[in-house]
């Protein structure tokens, strides 16, 4: 690509300015990202890429890192303090979804919850402890169905399967497929480890490019 544009150098404003088709500065967020636990960017009732589709006939579909915030249900008077046995509101089928799969914000940031749909997929059973290093990681709640190194091949299945499930039908679908890697945490699956002939790091953008490989072939295989 030789014309790529981005609002902001980090990534929830661009999130912003991809979904709303605003400049990000027209947002509350005026610097920096939103957390885990951090409530809706989208204003209500705005309009995004998602629900403009959505009115004209499209199946809409995301999977993959939200990061712009949700509403929690809450069980305390903290951020911290979540009810993860009841839905979130204001997430992305609020917003023109028809289907989502995901999680709250970066692969590093609590909790560590998959949501599909308006619904965590589990419970958190435990707290995991801070990582640093390349692995890094915050402390946090973490659910029994979640893994950091299963993320990027578990949003790969997910994707594909938006994907298949969607080419069985007559109407157009979109998909928002916005990923957790190559950010922190970087943990290459071990069939990537030591391939690319650099680092850790160049491993990680080597699965990156499969999953994106795994998509479009996911796309041939249906001819789309």
């Amino acid at each position: 690509c030789r014309d790529a544009h981005a609002t902001s150098a980090v990534c929830t404003p661009s999130r912003y300015s991809i979904l709303t088709g605003r400049y990000n500065w027209r947002s509350a967020l005026k610097q920096g990202v939103t957390w885990g636990y951090s409530g809706p960017l989208l204003e209500p009732e705005r309009m995004t890429v998602a629900s403009f589709l959505k009115q004209h006939g499209y199946r809409t579909g995301g999977v993959g890192k939200w990061h712009l915030g949700w509403q929690w249900a809450k069980n305390g008077p903290t951020d911290e303090d979540v009810d993860f046995s009841q839905p979130i509101g204001r997430g992305p089928t609020s917003v023109g979804f028809d289907y989502y799969f995901g999680i709250a914000a970066s692969l590093d940031m609590a909790p560590y919850v998959y949501v599909e749909n308006d619904r965590p997929t589990a419970q958190p059973n435990r707290t995991i402890e801070a990582r640093d290093g390349k692995e890094m990681w915050r402390e946090g709640p973490i659910a029994p169905d979640f893994a950091h190194a299963d993320v990027l091949p578990t949003f790969a299945q997910k994707a594909i399967g938006f994907i298949d499930e969607c080419a069985q039908g007559d109407e157009p679908f979109f998909l928002y497929f916005p990923l957790a890697a190559p950010h922190t945490p970087i943990l290459p699956s071990p069939q990537f480890q030591g391939k690319s002939g650099t680092n850790e790091y160049g491993d990680f953008c080597l699965q990156v490019d499969d999953v994106v490989g795994q998509i479009m072939a996911a796309l041939d295989r249906h001819g789309l």
